[in-house]
Parts: structure tokens; C-alpha cells; sequence
């Protein structure tokens, strides 16, 4: 959603960008002026030329690495070099992973400083971002892509970094929707495709279901039906090249030397690739770090298609594939895919798409934009003149009545609920469940308006204090009336300080909604007085 207009009235000309802050590349990329046409930006030093094999020539993405200095300088993507490929707890990878894990492990970055990898990645997209503010003037709006496994703070810091690093405007659109966008796939009600991410850190399938009428462009029309991962990405993919390389060279080395020998050639492993994508072989010359002499290694597509077999690249395809679908079915998603997307650095591997393709005889598999697709979709991304600003489901708090044995639901916002909300939407009293309880939580529950036509839609009832029952067993609910728990991958808790005597009322909740569908909770202490909560963010809703 738009938070900054700086230029409102300006006569500056408006840029839209698209960007992809990916597991181990970051895609900027801008429309055409005739907002048909896409290119990324290039950003000498920091970036590097990637070739996919498709008709969109080079992309340029910055791989995703930041290199503090003892002097407190930063190294930014390719600047970073050689501390890149090497243990230096200083330089930092992984970063968005890492981030969206909320890792607790601090980094050093400088003398005496260490930082969490919040402070990383906001450094990392702050430069980039800031960069691209001077180089390109105007009234700049970035579109992010949105993982879909962010947690509920995620988008409003994408926006709080652009508004530091001066974009005008910024906007999220989640990345199933970004990479369908950017490989022009349209899906009708009811409609599935699946998306596979295959990036530094795992292998991802997600079977995506169009909920909506206008295709897979909005975010709030897609659901994920069903997805399954693995950890083997292109780190994995990146050690064996290496070793099956470093074999053939016929370098007889063994200790340091060898290590040595190998760390080069992981540093370089993105040039075979590009080689690769243009030509059947790619030849690197090894240097002997002792000697200083150089070695010829060759190696060629089908020697990348032989050592994914060899080391069973093709079974864990196919399991992780079977499994998103199986999870796709158990949540009643039985239809033929009509499209397969390929996104990610391994995703471009020739070896990798060919694998795919037999696993989907007779169905399209998107793959010639494997880098771009998300930042070209979120680039090329317009959003409704109109949006929607009315909540499309219920929400619920669950609580246990003792009495009578089973869980109530307390309904803090109904379908049809408008946003932002003018004020609160609900205000509620909530006590401990035993006496020394010190963390009290919120569990928000999703009960969708569009159940299962094939399923008896759950029937609930409510009571005079506000709460709803279930008047009927649940499993007999199909999953689309059944209520979700949809915070519990990210659950806000609330501290008693000192600890609450069960059945007290010790916290009032007040809630609102604000520009960007989120449900916000403030928390006070009735026992202390104290604000517990501000404003914090419990769960974006639908």
C-alpha cells in the first residue's frame, strides 16, 4: 500500500520498479516506457550478468552478500569478493533465509559492534535501494515481492527501508502472483498451476489454487493448496560441480591445497553456468594458488545432468514434487496443473528444467525467466483502480469454556468489514488459563465465507456473551468453512508482569485494522496500567 508521496505534485517523471529480494539474488528491474517492455538495472561493482537461455537477454542481479570491514566500511554483492566464498563470520549470506527465520545470531561488523540479521538485510536493500534513488530520479515506487512464508512484520519493514532510502511510494505483491505475472499466465477460477523455487538454500514446490475471477495477478486471489520442500539447492548443486571438476583436472592434490583449489572453483561456479547457457561445455582454468599455474577443466551439460543423477537430485525432485500435490489433494486441489513455473538460480540449469519437463509431459513448464519473472511481474504489476476495502472473511479468537468442555470463538472481525478501520473493531478482556501464567497469547482464527460447495459448510452458533460454538462436528467441515488457526507460525504474546492468577481479567485488547489489511492489537495491563502492546501486528487478513 502507498505510505510516502513526496512528488505528488511534482513534475519529475513517476518510475515504477519492480524488486526481488530473493534467497541469494536481488532483481530491480524497471517497465519499459510504453509499460510493455521490462529490463533490469545494472549496478556496476555490485552486479553480475546472468543468461537464462530465454529471449529477454542478460539479467543483472546483485547476489545477495554483505561484507563488513574491520575499518566499518560495507562490501556490497560482487564487491565482496573473495570474503564472499570464505568463513569470515563478517561476511554475511543467506540473509533473507536467515531473516525471515528472525535468527537470533548476531554478526560481527566492525570492531567491538555486532548486529542481528535484521540490521544486515536493512543495510544490504538500504544501499541498493538508495543507490537506485540517486541513479534513477523521480517519483519512485517499488514494488516488493512478498515470500509467502514472511512473517506479519515483513512488509511494513520493506516499506520503512524504501522510505529511508527514498522511494516516493512502495507497494507489496505476494510472489506467486509476481512470478505468474512476469511469465504472463492468466488462470481462471478454480484454476491451479505450481511454482518451483529452486534457490541457494532449498528446493520449494507450491501448488497455487485462483480463488478469484481475475487471475493470478492478485495476491488475494491465490491460495497455496499445497507445498513440500527439501534442502538441497544450489549450495548442494554448487559442491558437487566443484568436486567433479576439481577430479577431472587431474590436480593431485590433497590437505590445503586441495581446499584452496576448491573454494576457487565454488567462487566461480556462476561462470560455468553462464558459459553453460549459452554453449553445450564450459572450460575453467584452475589456478594452483601454490604455483601460480593454471588447469584446464572442462565440463558440459550433459556432465551437469549426470551428476544430478548420481547424487539423486532426481528422486528428490520427484518426492518433493508428489508430496506438494498430496498436500494439495488432502485440502480437496485435485485438478491438472495448467502451467508449471521455474524460478531461482537452479532453476536456469538446463539438466534441472529437462528434469521437470518429463515429470509434467503434456503440461507448459514457464522456465525461460528464471531470474526475472518475480521482479518482472511486480515491475509490470498495476494494481485495481478500485481495490477492494472490505475484509473477505471472519476472524475468531478461541478460548476454552470449562463449563462446557469444548472451545468458543469470539468474533473480533466479520466478513464485510471495512479498511482501514475507522477505529477499533473489537475490545476484549482476556485471563489466565492457571495461576502463574506470565505469557498470554491471541489465537486469531480464519473461518472463510466461501466453504467447500462439495462439503456441509459448518454450522456455528452464537451465544450471548459474544462467542461462538461449533454445532457440529468439525471433521465433517471441508477446509475451506473449517476455522484455520492462521498465527501460528508467528503468534503475539503478551507478558503479565508480575505473573496472572487464573480466571482474572488482566489484559484489555483493543483492535484495529489498518491501510494494509492488517489486524493490529494494543494490550494494556489492568493490573499495572502498563502498555504491553502498541499497535502490534497480529495477522494480515483476507
Amino acid at each position: 500500500m502507498i505510505r510516502v508521496d513526496r512528488y505528488a505534485r511534482s513534475s519529475r517523471p513517476a518510475v515504477r520498479l519492480g524488486v526481488d529480494f530473493g534467497a541469494g539474488i536481488l532483481v530491480v528491474g524497471i517497465p519499459d516506457q510504453d509499460g510493455r517492455g521490462f529490463r533490469t538495472l545494472e549496478f556496476p561493482g555490485w552486479s553480475q550478468e546472468m543468461q537464462a537461455g530465454g529471449d529477454g537477454g542478460p539479467v543483472h542481479g546483485i547476489p545477495v552478500l554483505i561484507h563488513y570491514r574491520h575499518d566499518g566500511g560495507l562490501a556490497i554483492g560482487g564487491e565482496a569478493g573473495p570474503a564472499a566464498c570464505s568463513d569470515q563470520p563478517s561476511a554475511v549470506r543467506w540473509i533473507r533465509k536467515y531473516l525471515i527465520e528472525e535468527s537470533p545470531v548476531r554478526i560481527p561488523a566492525g570492531t567491538d559492534r555486532r548486529i542481528t540479521f535484521r540490521e544486515a538485510a536493512t543495510d544490504f536493500l538500504g544501499a541498493v535501494l538508495g543507490r537506485t534513488a540517486r541513479e534513477h530520479p523521480g517519483h519512485l515506487t517499488a514494488v516488493f515481492s512478498l515470500p509467502p512464508d514472511a512473517p506479519e512484520w515483513y512488509a511494513g519493514w520493506l516499506g520503512s527501508v524504501a522510505h529511508t532510502a527514498g522511494m516516493s511510494a512502495w507497494d507489496t505483491l505476494g510472489e506467486h502472483a509476481a512470478a505468474a505475472a512476469g511469465y504472463g499466465l492468466s488462470v481462471g477460477e478454480g484454476g491451479m498451476f505450481l511454482v518451483i523455487r529452486c534457490d541457494e538454500t532449498e528446493l520449494a514446490v507450491s501448488v497455487v489454487r485462483c480463488e478469484g475471477s481475475s487471475g493470478p495477478s492478485r495476491s488475494e486471489d491465490l491460495r497455496v493448496a499445497g507445498e513440500a520442500c527439501d534442502d538441497t539447492g544450489c549450495r548442494a548443486f554448487d559442491g558437487w560441480i566443484a568436486r567433479h571438476m576439481l577430479a577431472v583436472s587431474r590436480t593431485r592434490c590433497t590437505g590445503l591445497k586441495a581446499q584452496r583449489i576448491y573454494d576457487g572453483i565454488t567462487g566461480r561456479i556462476s561462470e560455468v553456468h553462464q558459459q553453460l547457457a549459452a554453449a553445450e561445455e564450459a572450460v575453467l582454468d584452475i589456478a594452483d594458488p601454490f604455483s601460480g599455474t593454471t588447469i584446464p577443466a572442462r565440463i558440459s551439460r550433459d556432465d551437469i545432468g549426470r551428476i544430478l543423477a548420481d547424487r539423486g537430485f532426481p528422486s528428490v525432485l520427484e518426492r518433493t514434487i508428489s508430496r506438494a500435490l498430496a498436500a494439495a489433494r488432502a485440502h480437496g486441489c485435485e485438478e491438472t496443473p495448467v502451467a508449471v513455473m521455474m524460478i531461482g538460480r537452479g532453476s536456469a540449469i538446463p539438466a534441472v528444467q529437462e528434469l521437470v519437463k518429463k515429470q509434467f509431459a503434456g503440461v507448459p513448464v514457464l522456465c525461460d525467466h528464471p531470474f526475472d519473472a518475480i521482479a518482472r511481474g511486480a515491475a509490470l504489476y498495476m494494481p485495481r483502480a478500485q481495490r477492494p476495502e472490505r475484509i473477505r472473511n471472519d476472524y475468531a479468537l478461541r478460548y476454552w469454556d470449562p463449563s462446557a468442555r469444548e472451545h468458543r470463538y469470539r468474533f473480533l472481525v466479520r466478513s464485510g468489514t471495512r479498511y482501514p478501520s475507522a477505529g477499533q473493531v473489537a475490545r476484549i478482556t482476556i485471563s489466565a488459563a492457571y495461576d502463574g501464567q506470565t505469557r498470554l497469547g491471541i489465537p486469531l482464527y480464519e473461518i472463510s465465507t466461501s466453504p467447500d460447495i462439495r462439503a456441509p459448510a459448518l454450522e456455528l452458533v452464537s451465544d450471548p456473551a459474544g462467542g461462538i460454538r461449533l454445532a457440529g462436528p468439525a471433521e465433517d467441515a471441508g477446509d475451506g468453512s473449517r476455522p484455520v488457526l492462521v498465527n501460528g507460525r508467528s503468534p503475539t504474546l503478551l507478558v503479565a508482569d508480575p505473573p496472572a492468577v487464573k480466571g482474572e481479567p488482566r489484559l484489555e485488547l483493543t483492535f484495529m485494522l489498518d491501510a494494509e489489511k492488517q489486524l493490529m492489537v494494543t494490550a494494556r495491563d489492568l493490573l499495572t496500567g502498563i502498555l504491553v502492546k502498541k499497535d502490534a501486528p497480529v495477522h494480515r487478513l483476507t
